[in-house]
């Protein structure tokens, strides 16, 4: 049996509180408030202006943390960075999860199978992949967003190239890494977005993003992609001429997946490893800077470089638990470019159930 309480601190501040006889489950409907009040056994948080942070949380006195273990696409790249951080922070250890591990996977594909086979419980898997393996009956679904944006796909040239702007760049050849990627997708919906006529580019898989680089120097693509990391590491012979998300305001990227028995089965697990990804979204838009050295850190970036990569994130709104409908339907949109897709049923894919209150966004 449950029981709901609301609490009320302090002018106007409440939260509701639900117990069991096995004690204090999970609180909701926290409001704002310009004062300190923490309680970080309830999950509750302040951001340094002191606002209360609104999230579902569970309760982990006198109970077991579940541990569990996630796949995540190259995570030590900004798809890692709230995972790392809400293992660092102890955010999933307050939902009532802890990460045992963050397991490393070169593409959606794989990530996918992870979860599908049983393998793992959870995983931040392309959107692209996903939409795929649902539509070939994988048994799957989408428990809430990831990445949001595509501040990390940067297009390079040659440092001597006449190429100067993405908006030059009609009838040029540009070069994406795999078929059904986002970059492909990219290589249609960026030059649409920047006034071209998508039709117009010429396209090359490259194969991955230093083989991209390599077709640039040997002069067969005008145009690559590059993330900003990999930019700024070869900034000697290349120059950004511009970023998807200069055309592209949101774009979903990636989702968080389970395999449907887990979820159905294990629902405050899910839960848990959803709170704390969002309270790790928080903490890094709360704390910019300290994010920039954390990430720095874990990835082997200077600190300098990092802030600017996570500054640019941060602007296009990079990461989000909540479902972004604009985001889906250019992902559908970029899907329909590249696999051929009239529509994507979003409705049957995913589910809100596990999402904290105030997070779930909408689901187009």
């Amino acid at each position: 049996m449950f029981f709901a309480k609301t609490l009320d601190f302090a002018a106007g501040v409440k939260a509701r509180l639900y117990t069991s006889h096995k004690g204090v489950l999970y609180m909701e409907e926290f409001y704002e408030a310009s004062f300190g009040i923490q309680d970080r056994g309830c999950g509750l948080t302040l951001s340094p202006a002191g606002s209360l942070r609104r999230l579902a949380c569970i309760q982990t006195r006198g109970r077991e943390l579940k541990k569990v273990t996630v796949s995540v696409t190259h995570p030590e790249d900004l798809y890692g960075l709230p995972w790392e951080v809400g293992r660092e922070k102890g955010f999933f250890k307050e939902a009532g999860v802890e990460i045992e591990q963050i397991i490393p996977s070169e593409g959606g594909g794989t990530t996918l199978q992870n979860v599908v086979s049983g393998r793992l419980p959870f995983g931040e898997v392309a959107t692209g992949a996903i939409v795929a393996g649902f539509t070939e009956g994988a048994p799957i679904r989408v428990i809430g967003g990831g990445i949001q944006s595509v501040a990390d796909v940067s297009w390079v040239a040659l440092k001597d190239s006449p190429l100067n702007d993405l908006k030059d760049g009609g009838a040029s050849r540009w070069g994406f890494t795999n078929p059904g990627s986002v970059t492909e997708a990219m290589s249609f919906l960026t030059p649409e977005g920047a006034g071209l006529d998508p039709q117009s580019v010429k396209r090359t898989s490259t194969g991955g993003t230093g083989a991209g680089i390599a077709l640039l120097e040997a002069g067969d693509v005008d145009i690559a992609f590059a993330s900003p990391r990999v930019a700024l590491e070869n900034a000697a012979k290349l120059k950004v001429v511009g970023s998807s998300a200069d055309y592209v305001k949101s774009y979903q990227q990636t989702l968080i997946v389970s395999s449907r028995d887990y979820a159905q089965k294990n629902p405050e697990t899910a839960r848990g490893v959803l709170a704390g990804y969002a309270e790790a979204v928080e903490w890094i838009n709360d704390n910019p800077k300290e994010a920039a050295e954390f990430w720095a850190n874990k990835a082997g970036l200077g600190v300098e470089d990092a802030g600017k990569i996570l500054d640019a994130a941060l602007a296009a709104d990079h990461w989000g638990v909540a479902y972004n409908p604009e985001a889906l339907e250019a992902a559908a949109k970029g899907l329909k470019y590249t696999k051929g897709m009239e529509q994507v049923d979003w409705k049957a894919l995913l589910t809100d159930e596990y999402l904290p209150e105030g997070k779930k966004g909408t689901i187009p």
